[in-house]
C-alpha cells in the first residue's frame, strides 16, 4: 500500500545490467521486506536464472551469509570454496538473491562484494537498516507509510490510513471506518511506520478507536521528539512495542519475554518449557497467553511442515523481548533454559532419524534449525563445553541428511575444541559423528585419524560399541584409500563386537560395511550374503534411507556376479524408495545406480543420469561413496566407448542441466 513510486524505482534498478547491488535502507518495521518481495516477484522474467529469498535473520555469524544463500539456491553446503561453487552456480543465467535482514551482518560485505565480481550474471536486493558502503551500492531509502491525502485523490484515505482500516477489519468485521480521523491521527503518532499501524490495529479487537488514540497519546509521549541521534527505530518502534505490552497481562508479559529467546519459528511445546519454573504452569496458561500475544500481532502464527501449528516473533519484536528480558535479570536463564530444551529435543530425536519415522523427525529437526544455532552460540560463548558437544554430536546424522556438512563439520570442530574435558561418552558421539561428515565431505584422511583417536582414548576401557565404531571409521577409511583388505580386517572385527547385540541398527550397518568391503576385494558372493541379511534389518527397522542404500548395494553385487537381471530388481526397488525419500543424498545414489544399470543396454539414458548425478551432488556438496564411485565409474566408461565423445559430452551435460523432477522420472521410467 502506498509503495508504487518504491516499487518502480526499485525495479527500473534492478533490470538495470548495471545496478548489480541495491539496498533498501530504513529502520525495522517500515516494510522494507514486503517492498522487496513484491519487486522480486515482479521481476521474476527478467531473471531466467532465477530469483531466491535468503533470511539472515536466525544468524549472527557473518561467515553464514554465503552457506546460506547456497543453501537458498539448492547448494545446503559445499566442502571446501564456498565462495567458488556459488560463482558457477551464479553463472547458469542472470539471477535475483535478495538478502533480507543484513544490518547485523555487514561484516559480511567484503564476501558479497567478492562474489558480485565473481558472478557477472548476479543482482542482489538487500534489505537492512544500514547501508553496505560498497562500491557500485544503490542506496533506496524506505520511508514511512504517508499519512496525508493524495493530491490526486483527496477523497482516497492515506496508504497509512488505508493499512490500518484493513488490519482492523480483519480482526473486528464490525469496525466503524466513520472514525477516519481518529485513525488517521493515531497513524500520524506511530509516523506512518508500518508494523506499528499492524500493531496498533491488532487492539480495535479489544478497545474502541478513542481508547486507543488516548492511549497512545499517553504511551508515546515521552518518545516523540527525542534525541536526533538515536536511530528512528527507537524514536518509534521502542514506544510502540512500550505500549503493545503495556496493554498485556501478567502472564502474557512473562511469556512474551520468555519467547524473545527462540531463532526462527517455535511450537506449543517449546513455548510451554520456556515458562516452567518451580512454580506449576499448566498447557492452558501457556496456551491462552500465546494466543493473546498472537492476537496482539506480536507473535506471528501459521502451519508447520510436520502440520503443527509454528509460532514466530518479527525480528524488531524480537530485539524488544530481549530488552525486556535483560531488564527484568531473566535473559541469562532463558537462555540456558532454551539451550537445555532444545539439546534434550536433538537427543530426543538423534535415535528416531533412523527409524521408519525417520522423515518426519528429519522435518521436526529442520523447523528448529535457528534454535539449534543459536543454543550451540550460547554453549561455545559461555564456555559449557559439554552442552555444546552433546548437542552437536546428536545433529551430527541430522546435518547429513539436510546436506549441511560445511556447517555440521564447523559446530562438531568447535564443540570438541570445547569439550576437551568432558566425559568420554560424550567426545565419544562427537568425534563419531565428526568422522562421518568429514568422510561424506571427501576428507578421509580426518576420517581415519579420528577412527585412531577413538582408539586411543578406548585403551584399557571396556567399551564394545565405541570400539566398533572406531573400527568402522578406521575400516572406512582404508576402504576409500584403495586398501581393501586392510578395510576388511577392521570391518570383520566392528561386526564380530556387535554381532552378540542382537538386532540394531548398527549391526545392520556394520553388514553392510563389510558386505562393502568384501564387493571391493571381488568377493561378490560374501558381499551378497551381507547385504541380505542387512537387508533384512533394515527393513525390521523400518530405516527406509538405508534400506535403499543396501538394495543399491545388492544391485552392484549382481553386477559383479553376471547377474543383470538381479541387479535390475534391487535396483529398481531402491530408486522407488529413493524418489519417495526425496532427499538429495538418497536421490543421487539411485541416479547413479540406475545409469550404472543401463551402462551397457542404453548407454544415452545412462550419460544422461550421470550427468544430472553429477549435478546434484554438486549441489549438496556431498561425494559418492567411494567404492561406488568405483563401480560406477567403470560402468558409464562402458557406455562412454558406445558412443562418439561428442555424442556423450552433449549427453553428459543435457543431463546436468536436466530439472531435478525430469531425471528422477527418467530413472523411474527405466527401472
Amino acid at each position: 500500500l502506498g509503495r508504487e513510486s518504491e516499487v518502480a524505482t526499485v525495479l527500473e534498478l534492478i533490470t538495470d545490467p548495471g545496478a548489480r547491488l541495491v539496498t533498501l535502507v530504513g529502520p525495522g518495521g517500515i516494510g522494507k521486506t514486503r517492498l522487496a518481495i513484491a519487486v522480486a516477484a515482479t521481476a521474476q522474467v527478467d531473471f531466467p536464472g532465477g530469483t531466491f529469498f535468503v533470511s539472515l535473520s536466525d544468524t549472527d555469524d557473518p561467515d553464514m551469509v554465503l552457506p546460506l544463500i547456497a543453501t537458498a539456491l539448492g547448494l545446503p553446503t559445499v566442502f571446501g570454496d564456498v565462495h567458488s561453487v556459488l560463482a558457477r552456480r551464479l553463472g547458469e543465467g542472470r539471477t535475483l538473491v535478495m538478502l533480507d535482514t543484513l544490518e547485523h551482518l555487514v561484516t559480511a560485505a567484503p564476501a558479497i562484494a567478492r562474489l558480485l565480481e565473481a558472478a557477472p550474471e548476479l543482482t542482489m536486493l538487500a534489505t537492512s537498516r544500514s547501508a553496505l558502503h560498497l562500491r557500485g551500492e544503490h542506496e533506496v531509502p524506505v520511508m514511512p507509510l504517508p499519512v496525508g491525502r493524495t493530491a490526486d485523490d483527496e477523497s482516497a484515505p492515506a496508504p497509512a490510513v488505508e493499512l490500518f482500516l484493513e488490519r482492523a477489519a480483519a480482526v473486528a468485521p464490525g469496525f466503524d471506518a466513520a472514525t477516519i480521523e481518529l485513525v488517521a491521527d493515531i497513524c500520524t503518532r506511530v509516523d506512518g511506520v508500518p508494523l506499528a499501524i499492524e500493531l496498533a490495529a491488532a487492539r480495535i479487537k479489544f478497545i474502541s478507536v478513542g481508547e486507543l488514540q488516548k492511549q497512545l497519546q499517553h504511551r508515546l509521549e515521552p518518545l516523540v521528539g527525542g534525541a536526533r541521534d538515536l536511530p528512528a527505530r527507537q524514536r518509534t518502534m521502542r514506544g510502540t512495542h512500550d505500549w503493545s505490552y503495556a496493554l498485556l497481562g501478567a502472564d502474557e508479559m512473562r511469556l512474551f519475554r520468555c519467547l524473545a529467546a527462540f531463532r526462527g519459528g517455535f511450537g506449543r511445546e517449546a513455548a510451554e518449557a520456556m515458562v516452567r519454573s518451580t512454580e506449576a504452569r499448566g498447557a492452558a496458561d501457556v496456551m491462552g497467553a500465546l494466543s493473546v500475544l498472537v492476537d496482539s500481532s506480536l507473535v506471528q502464527a501459521g502451519p508447520g511442515a510436520t502440520g503443527e501449528t509454528r509460532y514466530r516473533l518479527l525480528d524488531i519484536t524480537r530485539e524488544y523481548g530481549v530488552e525486556r528480558s535483560v531488564t527484568a535479570g531473566e535473559f541469562d536463564a532463558l537462555r540456558r533454559r532454551h539451550a537445555d530444551h532444545f539439546l534434550a529435543r536433538a537427543e530426543r530425536a538423534e535415535p528416531e532419524l533412523r527409524s521408519r519415522d525417520q522423515q518426519q523427525w528429519h522435518a521436526r529437526l529442520l523447523e528448529d534449525e535457528g534454535n539449534f544455532r543459536a543454543a550451540l552460540t550460547w554453549a561455545l560463548e559461555q564456555g559449557e563445553g559439554e552442552v555444546a558437544l552433546r548437542l552437536a554430536g546428536a545433529l551430527w546424522m541430522f546435518w547429513r541428511w539436510a546436506g549441511l556438512f560445511a556447517e555440521g563439520r564447523a559446530w562438531l570442530d568447535a564443540a570438541l575444541a570445547a569439550g576437551a574435558d568432558c566425559p568420554l561418552e560424550v567426545r565419544f558421539q562427537g568425534l563419531w559423528g565428526a568422522g562421518w561428515l568429514a568422510f561424506h565431505a571427501g576428507d578421509y584422511l580426518r576420517t581415519g585419524e579420528v577412527g585412531e583417536e577413538m582408539l586411543r582414548l578406548l585403551a584399557g576401557r571396556d567399551d564394545a560399541l565405541q570400539r566398533r565404531n572406531a573400527l568402522t571409521l578406521v575400516g572406512n577409511a582404508a576402504l576409500a584409500d584403495g586398501r581393501s583388505e586392510a578395510a576388511v580386517d577392521a570391518l570383520a572385527e566392528a561386526l564380530a563386537i556387535c554381532s552378540p547385540l542382537g538386532t540394531s541398527w548398527q549391526l545392520a550397518t556394520s553388514q553392510l560395511n563389510l558386505g562393502t568391503a568384501e564387493l571391493q576385494s571381488g568377493r561378490g558372493t560374501e558381499a551378497r550374503e551381507l547385504f541380505e541379511r542387512a537387508l533384512a534389518l533394515y527393513e525390521e527397522l523400518g530405516d527406509q534411507h538405508f534400506t535403499a542404500r543396501v538394495l543399491v548395494q545388492l544391485g552392484y553385487a549382481a553386477f559383479s556376479m553376471g547377474q543383470p537381471a538381479g541387479a535390475a530388481i534391487q535396483i529398481g526397488r531402491a530408486m522407488e524408495i529413493c524418489a519417495e525419500l526425496g532427499d538429495g543424498w538418497s536421490i543421487a545414489d539411485g541416479l547413479e545406480a540406475v545409469a550404472a544399470l543401463h551402462s551397457d543396454t542404453d548407454p544415452h539414458s545412462a550419460s544422461l543420469l550421470g550427468g544430472a548425478a553429477e549435478r546434484l551432488r554438486e549441489r549438496i556438496a556431498m561425494r559418492p561413496h567411494p567404492s561406488d564411485a568405483r563401480i560406477n565409474g567403470a560402468r558409464l566408461e562402458r557406455a562412454r566407448k558406445q558412443m562418439s565423445a561428442e555424442d556423450f559430452e552433449v549427453a553428459w551435460n543435457e543431463g546436468r542441466q536436466m530439472p531435478l523432477k525430469s531425471a528422477v522420472g527418467l530413472a523411474l521410467n527405466a527401472v
